[in-house]
């Protein structure tokens, strides 16, 4: 069985974008990023993160990450693209879920 965690940074920013990563984990590999530590990126220092994230692309089954550029969210947030940033969240997590099915 597989386990599949997204999170986003960058939700509520004036200017950047909005970033959002998928992981596909099988049980064991979730056991390893629970025994690293893995939890809320938030709580990490910029490098902690970097260092962070390159074990985690190791131990992984597949990742997937979107770059939200701002434009995209203005428009979703001034209703432009027929979405506000709810839903233009849960598009792009629905399209990462379904680029990490597994096989």
């Amino acid at each position: 069985m597989f386990v599949c965690g997204i999170d986003e940074a960058g939700r509520g920013p004036v200017i950047g974008p909005l970033v959002i990563c998928g992981v596909l984990a099988s049980e064991e590999q979730e056991k390893q990023l629970m025994e690293m530590g893995v939890k809320d990126s938030k709580m990490l220092t910029p490098i902690q993160r970097e260092r962070m994230f390159e074990k985690i692309i190791k131990i992984v089954e597949k990742y997937e990450i979107v770059v939200i550029e701002p434009k995209e969210i203005d428009d979703a947030v001034n209703g432009k693209d027929s979405l506000n940033l709810n839903w233009l969240e849960a598009v792009k997590s629905a399209q990462i879920i379904n680029k990490l099915k597994p096989h």
